[in-house]
């Protein structure tokens, strides 16, 4: 009877370990947790740099194609003037105003974004028999790079090694 008592008496005392779980288990799924979430942070932070260069990549588009259309439409000259990091601006001046500073339309681009390597400083767009010199600058974050090209009829596209959404260069 003793015998019997004993096996019970270890059968509950191995079922009381089974339920609970070990300090090393908690550590183990702590860490592997704080791993995920450290990868899953960094690839958001990545993400949202990448989404605020694209951004930006658009709305340059759009602020050129719309000084181009303005120029078409009421058969005027436009002067685009790109400003290099630090100060990061494109600015388009039509020639009729040149002598206003107030009549300037400034683009200025998101922080974090920076206007690098140009192949001219300023361009015009003209009105409605336009031929352009070919150029190009490049838009840059921390995530990489977008090439702005503007061909010598006026066409605005951007291309990208790096990210996919654009074509490549």
């Amino acid at each position: 009877m003793n015998n019997n008592m004993d096996i019970s008496l270890s059968r509950a005392h191995q079922q009381e370990n089974e339920f609970g779980i070990s300090l090393l288990e908690m550590l183990i799924v702590m860490m592997i947790a704080s791993i995920l979430s450290y990868l899953s942070i960094t690839t958001y932070q990545q993400f949202t740099h990448q989404r605020q260069l694209i951004h930006s990549v658009r709305e340059t588009i759009a602020f050129l194609s719309y000084q181009r259309q303005q120029a078409l439409l009421f058969n005027i000259k436009i002067e685009i003037s790109l400003h290099l990091s630090p100060s990061n601006k494109v600015v388009a001046i039509p020639f009729s105003l040149r002598h206003l500073p107030e009549k300037q339309i400034i683009f200025q681009l998101a922080s974090g974004i920076q206007l690098k390597q140009s192949t001219v400083s300023n361009f015009t767009f003209g009105g409605i028999r336009q031929t352009l010199r070919p150029m190009s600058f490049v838009l840059q974050s921390s995530e990489g790079e977008v090439k702005i090209v503007i061909s010598s009829l006026g066409r605005i596209r951007a291309c990208s090694q790096k990210i996919k959404v654009f074509s490549p260069c």
